[in-house]
Order: structure tokens, then C-alpha cells, then sequence
């Protein structure tokens, strides 16, 4: 599969009144063309970081301190913010986690989606509001004529969700980042929001990175799956691998913690302890406080990232392809 975006090292800090905290910490990873890569872990576990430091929209208090991110090739890190406008909205898109927030609400829909349009496609002022149409009917909005003179306030909370892929999709991006894209939807919205970027991979060749603490929604959608804890790389595989033989202990705590669909269970299993804070991570590896396989050296010393069959593993039990049974 062609690499479309390829992030090597990548490190991220946050300048606090108490020091530097590393947030993310020397994450790699790529996405092919098409691909949809879902990106799972814990609230603190640095995914939205992740997707934010692509599109270098990380607040004034945080650096890139290291790595490399190419888009087909191209390093995003070394462009002017005048190249990285270029770059948003037209080849990478990125759909945030509350449509309420990122959708202005002093504008109507059809201002909001026919602006990248015009800005990045060149389009007039007219055809712009036809295409926004047919941007809109393609996201299953009923009406869209009528929707499109609108506020967000006026839309429900899966409407304006489809706006807001509406809005990333436009522009027809290599890339779409989707943060948490489904949360606070009922069940039945988020099931059309995935068939929806199903759809757009198969349509339009797009590739996903789909961010999401929900097991479930990466094991009906992605084709590969990046684990993070704590701002680091714990597995990396395709889904069927990390689903059918899952390797690293947070994986199995994170897809245990799933309820059963085919038995009523009266209590789900849980994870011990959180992630651990900013400026809090453990000397070694930073799940060996929550682990129940964890040894004296996972509490020193961190482990570094091993091929276990077709996956990718930082844990010790798999140092030299060694493995459990």
C-alpha cells in the first residue's frame, strides 16, 4: 500500500508553570492511501495531540520538539503557516469532536460550507452554493436547500455532525482526521456517521485516521489500529491481528472492557488505576503501574518496540521475538 502520510519520531511538548511535559513521545506511524487508521486509547493518552500536531494547530504552549511528518513525501514540518493553510481543509480535513463548538454560529450552513470552496477550489460565489448542495445531499441531509440557510443551532446534534463532514469533505482531502466523530450520538446516528466514511473512502479514495476510545467502532471500520498509553506507542497492527490475538496487556484490558453482544453481563471489566498525568509518567513502562504481568525491570527500564507476528509490541515479554502462549 502507497504511504500518504508517514509520522517518524514524532514528539510533542506543552511549556505548564511547572516545567516542560512531553505529551507525545516518539509516536510512528503511517497511512496508506484509502487506509482508515484507527487511533484508540484512554482520555490523556495524547491521540487528539497526535491528530492536532498534523495539522499543527497545537495551542502556543506546545512545541513539536521532534520527528517528521510527510504528507505523499513532503515535509508538513518545514512549510510557512501560509503552506500549511494551503494544506488544511484542501488535503487534509480534519472533523472535531464537537460539531457545536467548530461550526460558527454567528454564520449559516450554506456560508460556513460554500467559504473552503471558494478559498481553496476557486470557485464563484454561486457554484460554490450549488456544489454545498450536493456536498450535502451526499452526507444524507434531507432538504439541504432549506438546511443550508440555517444556523447550527437549528440542527440536530447528528445534523450538524454531517455538516461537519460535509464541511471536511468538500474540498475532496487526501486525508480526513476524524476526532471522536460519533461521541454524544445516539447509537443509531453513529452508525450512519461510520457507513458515511465508509462510503467516502470508497467514493473518493480518502484516507481516515479516526480517533476514538470505542473498541467497537475501530473493529467495524479500520483497517489498522495505532494503541497509544501516555503519549507512546503500545501496539500497532491491522485489526484482524490485534482483534484475534491481541499482544500488549493495555490492548487486552481495552477489548475485554467491551460488553458482550451474544450474553447479559452484570459487571464489565475495567482497567485498574488512570493514565497517569502530566509531568506524573513512571520511570519505565508507563503502564507497568496498571499492569498485572509487570516485572522490577518494566518499572526502571522501557521497553522498546518488537515485531510479535504481524504486529508491532513494546513490551518486554516480546524482547528477541519472544512471545506468551
Amino acid at each position: 500500500m502507497d504511504s500518504l502520510l508517514s509520522v517518524n519520531g514524532l514528539q510533542v511538548q506543552f511549556q505548564t508553570k511547572k516545567g516542560i511535559n512531553t505529551a507525545v513521545d516518539g509516536i510512528s506511524f503511517s497511512v496508506g492511501k484509502a487506509e482508515i487508521l484507527g487511533i484508540v486509547g484512554e482520555s490523556g493518552c495524547g491521540k487528539s495531540v497526535t491528530s492536532l500536531s498534523i495539522l499543527q494547530l497545537l495551542g502556543t504552549n506546545a512545541r513539536i520538539s521532534q520527528g517528521s511528518i510527510q504528507l505523499e513525501g513532503k515535509e508538513l514540518l518545514s512549510l510557512t503557516e501560509d503552506e500549511m493553510c494551503k494544506i488544511r481543509g484542501n488535503d487534509i480535513a480534519m472533523i472535531f469532536q464537537d460539531p457545536m463548538t467548530a461550526l460558527n454560529p454567528t454564520m449559516t450552513i450554506g456560508d460556513q460550507l460554500t467559504e473552503p470552496l471558494v478559498i481553496h477550489q476557486g470557485y464563484k460565489k454561486k457554484d460554490a452554493w450549488k456544489e454545498a448542495i450536493e456536498v450535502l445531499k451526499k452526507v444524507g441531509i434531507a432538504a439541504p436547500e432549506k438546511r443550508m440557510k440555517e444556523y447550527p443551532h437549528q440542527l440536530s446534534g447528528g445534523m450538524r455532525q454531517r455538516v461537519m463532514i460535509a464541511m471536511a469533505v468538500s474540498c475532496a482531502p487526501k486525508l480526513l482526521i476524524a476526532d471522536e466523530p460519533t461521541t454524544a450520538l445516539d447509537v443509531t446516528i453513529q452508525a450512519q456517521i461510520l457507513e458515511l466514511m465508509l462510503e467516502l473512502r470508497e467514493k473518493m479514495n480518502t484516507a481516515v485516521i479516526l480517533i476514538t476510545h470505542d473498541m467497537g467502532v475501530v473493529a467495524e471500520t479500520a483497517d489498522n489500529i495505532l494503541v497509544l498509553y501516555a503519549g507512546k506507542v503500545v501496539e500497532y497492527g491491522s485489526v484482524k491481528e490485534i482483534f484475534n490475538a491481541p499482544k500488549h496487556p493495555y490492548t487486552r484490558g481495552l477489548l475485554s472492557s467491551i460488553p458482550p453482544l451474544e450474553e447479559d453481563v452484570e459487571e464489565l471489566n475495567t482497567i485498574e488505576g488512570t493514565v497517569p498525568g502530566p509531568g506524573q509518567m513512571p520511570k519505565g513502562c508507563r503502564f507497568s503501574p496498571r499492569c498485572p504481568y509487570a516485572t522490577e525491570r518494566c518499572s526502571v527500564e522501557q521497553p522498546g518496540i518488537y515485531q510479535a507476528g504481524g504486529a508491532m509490541v513494546s513490551c518486554f515479554k516480546y524482547e528477541g521475538g519472544q512471545h506468551d502462549e
